[in-house]
């Protein structure tokens, strides 16, 4: 990362906001978000794309199965 003390931030942020509302999963368009936020909490972080495909009658992203 190249501003490890503001991606630090953020993270901490977001993922204590995402613990609040309990969500069943968590969609990001950006795999550095993806990896940063699914280090940090027991939820599946799929990308955006993944969750439109499999609401479209894809099939269930594996982070989710």
């Amino acid at each position: 990362l190249m501003q490890p003390e503001i991606s630090k931030k953020l993270k901490t942020r977001k993922v204590e906001t995402l613990e609040i509302l309990k969500p069943d999963v968590i969609s990001a368009g950006n795999i550095g978000c993806m990896v940063q936020i699914g280090s940090a909490i027991g939820v599946p972080v799929v990308h955006t794309v993944e969750l439109l495909d499999w609401a479209t009658g894809g099939p269930k992203p594996s982070k989710m199965a």
